[in-house]
């Protein structure tokens, strides 16, 4: 496999470029009147203090963390075509609370400026079909932006890039059907490097009974390619049955089905996993009542309560099997003040990690993790907030040297903040 160097990344930009072209020439002439466009700037600030930043079982070092992120957002609508653009730049800094231990770098060393951008299209040349692009980018530190189950603590630097064409087929008011390649490219700017990149095809069916009630046949087929010889490459299928029911201010979701692995080293064996998910939703005010489409995401209420349970396989690195809980409870008092609790827990079974115990004996590696805190907002206007989050990050791991606390408190500032300038790397993902 190819290296994801300068031109790689080049090239990238320029299919985006070409595809996002393609979307334009296939808007109305005539558009006029019954376009619309949004432009709208949109920023973040923060400050953060972290007691064991780097997640050290012992070697705890406290460090503040600043950070500025102005971007904005394009938007196009017209009768048959829409084109969202978000753009993030996101500069990061970064200082030890005392001296730096013997033998370390200070945490300045890790200063960077990050950029995010999503692109979301979509295009509706008849009634019954749906074409669109989306496109994901982050350069950022957060080992967990590259998979939901992630278990990492490093904070090398690194590109991940998501880029998903997709076809949307109305076949009745019952019946559709979607089909979506996504191509994921994670690239790392720091040693010790291990790129990736992975081809997923994508195919659902869906079966509408009632506007309110939807079946997905999810099935997915990909393969993960490593720059490194260290880590086996692999193809994955999996397959899904899941059933959602929704009423006007309670939803729930359960399904459940199979994943099948298969490594190019022969060393590694595996016997597949049972996958399940479910979860309940009240929220006030409702979403808008209707059918699912594939690629629809209702922003979830200020006011809510969610539970959520998932079982599956981790996507990068040493394998294992995750059963991630998670949490999410938000109410806003008086039109003013947005509080908020959220959390996650994990429990990390790994297939083919063996390390010493507290003992120095050999063990089959098992974590449990969980990240939780309480927020509290002022909003100033209802686009502009103030609010302060404190919280706990921990793991506790069978492995001797993994395991590590940290606490933290945030104090940040958004004005025009959006989810969905986010994409796939929107915090609301770990929750929902």
């Amino acid at each position: 496999m190819k290296k994801y160097g300068v031109l790689a990344v080049a090239q990238r930009f320029l299919m985006v470029g070409l595809l996002t072209g393609l979307v334009w020439l296939c808007l109305p002439v005539s558009a006029g009147a019954e376009s619309k466009i949004t432009i709208r700037p949109m920023i973040t600030a923060d400050v953060e203090y972290h007691d064991n930043y780097y997640r050290a079982e012992k070697a705890e070092r406290e460090v503040f963390v600043y950070a500025v992120k102005p971007g904005f957002q394009f938007g196009l609508e017209t009768p048959k075509t829409r084109i969202n653009f978000f753009y993030t730049l996101e500069a990061y800094w970064y200082d030890d609370n005392g001296s730096v231990p013997a033998g370390e770098d200070p945490a300045s060393d890790d200063d960077y400026i990050g950029h995010l951008f999503v692109l979301d299209t979509r295009y509706k040349p008849t009634r019954r079909i749906t074409l669109g692009l989306n496109d994901d980018f982050y350069l950022t530190r957060d080992p967990r932006q590259s998979d939901i189950f992630d278990d990492r603590v490093d904070r090398r630097k690194y590109i991940v890039n998501h880029l998903t064409p997709l076809f949307f087929y109305d076949f009745e008011n019952r019946f559709s059907l979607g089909i979506r390649y996504r191509r994921t490219d994670l690239h790392y700017l720091e040693r010790p490097k291990n790129d990736l990149v992975e081809h997923r095809w994508m195919f659902n069916l869906l079966y509408n009974p009632t506007r309110t009630s939807t079946f997905d046949l999810d099935y997915q087929h990909w393969t993960v390619d490593y720059d490194e010889s260290n880590t086996s490459d692999y193809s994955a299928d999996q397959v899904r049955l899941i059933y959602e029911k929704r009423h006007r201010h309670f939803a729930f979701d359960v399904g459940g089905g199979y994943q099948w692995r298969d490594y190019d080293q022969s060393s590694i064996e595996d016997d597949g996993t049972v996958t399940l998910l479910a979860s309940v939703l009240w929220q006030n005010p409702p979403p808008p009542e209707g059918r699912r489409y594939l690629g629809r995401q209702f922003i979830r209420a200020k006011t809510h309560a969610y539970l959520g349970a998932e079982r599956n396989y981790n996507n990068y690195g040493d394998t294992y099997t995750a059963d991630r809980f998670v949490l999410s409870l938000g109410h806003v008092f008086r039109e003013k003040i947005d509080c908020r609790v959220r959390g996650w827990y994990q429990i990390n079974d790994y297939e083919n990690y063996i390390g010493p115990d507290s003992g120095g004996r050999p063990t089959h590696r098992k974590d449990k993790t969980y990240d939780a805190y309480a927020s509290v907002g002022y909003l100033i206007t209802k686009r502009m907030e103030i609010s302060l989050r404190v919280g706990r990050d921990e793991r506790d791991s069978n492995i001797r040297g993994l395991s590590y606390v940290d606490n933290y408190c945030m104090l940040r500032y958004d004005f025009n903040f959006d989810i969905l300038s986010r994409g796939m790397f929107s915090e609301e993902g770990a929750y929902y």
